[in-house]
């Protein structure tokens, strides 16, 4: 008797961000959560970066961004971050009973982890955008009523776009990797259980 080839569960992108988006659109609200805690974190680190790029041409580099600025920054990303994988983990919760179903139906636990990791990547690109242009925004604001000849000054624009390309992969990096932890817990829920599960 010849072996058995086993049978491979193809799963396209096109099919993930699909599920993705459908996710999204029916839990609006925590969606709404994730992508309000990217928006803030993302926004101070911007608009951090944002003044510190303005000070440093209108002093001609005399002063610069304090450390203590730079701690707030990260610490206002880890507290992004741990809002991320709090509202993933409830998310996670929710669905568990959906995510027994999809098992049942022939999903593998990579299609699960896909469609999770996905979803968080869509929030973070949308957070980030949001987050990114509206602290450069305010970091102009903030900045014109001192320095207001130098917030257009040409060397700043071409920083002024990496500031916003910087905080926008930031973003996506901090949602898919405080998505890492819900993301596998999900995929490895064992169908039978995900189903009798009650919240």
């Amino acid at each position: 008797m010849g072996q058995t080839v086993p049978l491979e569960v193809r799963f396209p992108v096109s099919e993930a961000i699909k599920f993705s988006i459908e996710s999204i659109r029916k839990r609006f609200t925590r969606a709404l959560i994730t992508a309000a805690s990217v928006v803030l974190g993302i926004a101070f680190y911007s608009a951090l970066n944002t003044m510190s790029a303005i000070l440093l041409v209108a002093t001609q580099g005399a002063q610069t961004v304090e450390a203590y600025q730079r701690w707030m920054a990260v610490i206002s990303l880890i507290v992004c971050a741990v809002g991320i994988l709090n509202s993933m983990l409830m998310s996670v919760t929710e669905r568990t009973k959906e995510i027994g179903t999809m098992k049942c139906l022939g999903a593998m636990n990579s299609h699960i982890l896909i469609i999770f990791l996905w979803e968080s990547a869509l929030l973070g690109l949308l957070g980030g955008l949001i987050g990114s242009v509206a602290g450069w925004a305010a970091g102009i604001g903030i900045s014109y009523f001192q320095y207001p000849q130098y917030v257009m000054a040409p060397e700043l624009l071409v920083r002024y776009a990496q500031t916003i390309g910087e905080s926008l992969a930031i973003a996506m990096i901090l949602s898919v990797g405080a998505t890492l932890y819900p993301a596998y817990h999900a995929a490895s829920l064992e169908p039978a259980v995900a189903l009798r599960f009650e919240i």
